[in-house]
């Protein structure tokens, strides 16, 4: 209260919560969107005019530039060549990439110097100005007149026109190969549509007729080195036929059929002697099984030759009915009876003939494997002769067979050269490569260049990217504060409020004629606008009420100090805002202008002539009589009024506290516009005397260096700082 202010002793000093020079607490380390959306909407007008030159320049050039139009032709190219003959100078087998790498070969041939020179002779371009040639009317005026100053800006191709278009048309030409397939498009780029669709042509037909030409030559070449060796084959083929023939006669040599006869004799002859040995084995592996099977008592007939035998089969019948009738019987009489005897009888006489009918097989079987040994002999008296004859002619035959295979190796090689000879000699003639035009140019419908609306886009989007790194740049360079987080970092106080740009745009006010009262410029509307874009400046004064008071009624007296540290921050607009929003809220609220200097919130209501707060201190008033007041929203109002000493310039806090503390115990708050607190002396002197302080910063106005000043002159009334008050930045600011 101001009363109890006056007794306290101007010396006392209370630190201040958060000193200017302490360390800031750290940042967050992730990036804050919301602030950096607010960066670029303060910056806005830097961004779009950074942006704005890249654009227009985009634009001047797609005005400017001269047109160019792009034609293609679409050429197939298969790497299987067409199959005309069976032996092909060209390979035909793929590679095991499908022939991708052959088609990419081809494409360095399509844009290759031997090509392009077709296509420019064909094209007549070594005479176009375009790629190089004489230019007409001025320009071709002007270029001979420097070369004959000895300025020759064409000094390195003037006695190559060919060359010269040759550098121009590899800038202008464009090969690609479809994905996934052979086909490949050339791209021509020119000044006039109906070139670039016959320079494309004339491209694609020159490709073709180098293929068809660097084959031919390919076959003519290997047909001339073919044809020169034929003469000198068939010489040496016949001279090895002669050396064979002669060295048959004189070493008697006869052949059948390919064959030596006594070759021929001797293969038949080995044949029957296996065939003969086989036989002498398998007659003596029967007879020797016949011969232990008897021996080892094994039963009759149990060889194969006495189961092959009818004989045998017959016995061994009738020697099983009597074995079954010699059990049957025995079952029912004794050892001893007659017909018990007579059965055993027959089986011995059954048992003997079987073994007589083996000796006779066995006897057979001997007599078998004696002719087989003796066949066996005899060839092999007669194969001995035969090896014999023929070691003496496989000896002569050594040499034979060296001259042979001299014969058949010079016939072959002699007929595969004929052969390839007069496939390659065809060849010449006939076009096998696999390559067609499937689409052939046609004129372009727009131009291929200059783009505008890519290059607008694409000066734009730079634009926009450099725009917003040079808004960037200014915000890191700016020293001034545009955020609610930063003003609370810099101060170490909250930031009670954050006033939209509306609440810089105060109301005036002024006196009606022959009352003592306010009234507002606008009926129905405090603030002077529509209610729309005032709610949330009415919001941000609530909410600043709210911080103040704690959302209670304050306490009986209360004194506020409204201050900032330079003139135009929005400071009595505030406190003018602040104490229509209190009184509107039914609290008794006296405002003050204690900017002694300015008058600045007399100025703005309208009552600069009216007596004031120098009359009340000076004696010439009661505060009766120079207080004005609103009926409507009972917000009283004291002005600065007139001084007519010159030392009440320099009145002191203490004297206006004098004049008010006993007008002032009427009121629930006292807000005083107390002007700025670098340029104010008495500023911090009210400071001192006031319940609360308010610090009002206006979001772009002083830097960082003048709020630190001025809150280090508030040092000693730093508790008495309840916060700071953003104005001029959107409510969401972060």
């Amino acid at each position: 209260m101001l009363q109890e202010r006056v007794s306290e002793p101007r010396g006392h000093v209370i630190p201040h919560p958060a000193s200017m020079g302490a360390a800031p607490q750290a940042d967050d380390p992730r990036i804050d969107l919301k602030e950096l959306i607010q960066v670029i909407r303060r910056r806005r007008k830097s961004i779009m005019w950074t942006a704005a030159v890249p654009v227009l320049l985009a634009l001047a050039y797609g005005l400017l530039a001269t047109p160019l139009y792009t034609a293609s032709t679409q050429i197939l190219i298969d790497p299987r060549d067409r199959r005309i003959v069976t032996n092909e100078v060209t390979p035909e087998t793929l590679a095991p990439d499908g022939g991708i790498a052959v088609v990419e070969s081809q494409l360095l041939v399509v844009t290759s110097d031997t090509v392009l020179r077709r296509a420019i002779v064909a094209a007549h371009l070594d005479t176009d100005p375009e790629f190089g040639g004489s230019p007409a009317g001025f320009a071709g005026e002007l270029r001979n007149k420097l070369a004959g100053l000895g300025i020759d800006l064409d000094a390195g191709d003037r006695g190559d026109p060919e060359l010269k278009a040759l550098r121009q048309l590899k800038k202008r030409i464009g090969v690609k190969r479809s994905d996934k397939a052979y086909v490949v498009d050339i791209y021509v780029t020119t000044e006039g549509k109906e070139k670039s669709v016959r320079v494309a042509d004339a491209i694609a037909q020159a490709y073709l007729d180098d293929q068809t030409n660097a084959r031919a030559t390919a076959s003519g070449r290997a047909s001339d080195a073919l044809s020169g060796r034929l003469d000198a084959l068939r010489t040496r083929l016949q001279e090895a036929e002669d050396r064979a023939v002669q060295y048959k006669e004189q070493h008697k040599i006869i052949a059948a059929g390919g064959v030596l006869v006594n070759e021929q004799q001797l293969s038949e002859m080995t044949p029957q002697l296996n065939a003969a040995r086989g036989k002498v084995a398998e007659a003596g592996s029967r007879y020797d099984q016949i011969v232990r099977a008897r021996q080892s008592g094994t039963e009759s007939g149990a060889v194969p030759e006495a189961v092959l035998s009818q004989t045998i089969g017959q016995l061994r019948t009738q020697y099983a009915e009597i074995a079954r009738q010699r059990a049957e019987f025995g079952a029912l009489v004794g050892p001893r009876h007659p017909t018990i005897t007579n059965l055993d009888a027959q089986i011995q006489s059954l048992q003997k003939l079987i073994n007589e009918e083996l000796t006779r097989i066995a006897t057979a079987a001997r007599s078998e494997l004696e002719r087989a040994q003796a066949s066996e002999k005899a060839l092999e008296v007669n194969l001995d002769a035969l090896k014999q004859n023929a070691v003496s002619t496989n000896q002569a035959s050594v040499r034979l067979r060296e001259l042979e295979r001299e014969v058949e190796a010079g016939r072959a090689v002699y007929q595969a050269f004929l052969t390839r000879a007069r496939e390659t000699g065809e060849q010449r003639t006939i076009d096998n490569t696999n390559v067609r035009v499937i689409s052939k140019a046609t004129p372009p419908r727009d131009k291929s260049w200059p783009p505008r609306l890519l290059l607008i886009a694409v000066a734009l989007v730079g634009g926009l990217g450099i725009g917003v790194g040079v808004g960037l740049m200014r915000e890191y360079f700016d020293e001034r504060v545009y955020s609610r987080r930063m003003l609370a970092s810099l101060t170490g106080v909250p930031v009670l409020a954050v006033i939209p740009p509306l609440a810089l745009r105060a109301s005036r006010w002024s006196m009606l004629a022959g009352s003592v009262r306010l009234r507002r410029r606008q009926a129905g509307n405090p603030f002077g606008d529509a209610e729309s874009q005032t709610a949330p400046f009415i919001a941000a004064f609530r909410r600043l009420g709210d911080a103040l008071f704690d959302g209670v009624r304050p306490q009986q007296h209360r004194t506020l100090v409204m201050t900032s540290a330079t003139q135009g921050e929005g400071r009595t607009t505030t406190a003018l805002n602040l104490a229509l929003t209190s009184a509107a809220s039914g609290l008794r609220v006296l405002l003050v202008d204690a900017d002694i200097k300015r008058g600045t919130l007399s100025k703005t209501l309208d009552a600069a002539g009216n007596a004031g707060l120098f009359d009340l201190i000076e004696g010439r008033a009661a505060l009766a009589s120079v207080l004005l007041s609103d009926t409507e929203t009972s917000l009283n109002f004291l002005p600065l009024g007139n001084s007519t000493k010159a030392e009440s310039r320099n009145l002191v806090a203490q004297d206006v506290a004098l004049k008010l503390s006993d007008p002032a115990q009427g009121f629930d708050l006292v807000i005083l516009d107390a002007g700025t607190v670098l340029a104010d002396d008495y500023t911090r002197s009210f400071a001192d005397l006031a319940d609360d302080v308010v610090f009002v910063v206006r979001a772009g106005g002083p830097s960082r260096a003048e709020i630190a000043a001025a809150f280090d002159a508030l040092r000693f009334n730093a508790r008495k700082v309840r916060g700071t008050v953003l104005t001029g930045v959107a409510a969401d600011a972060g």
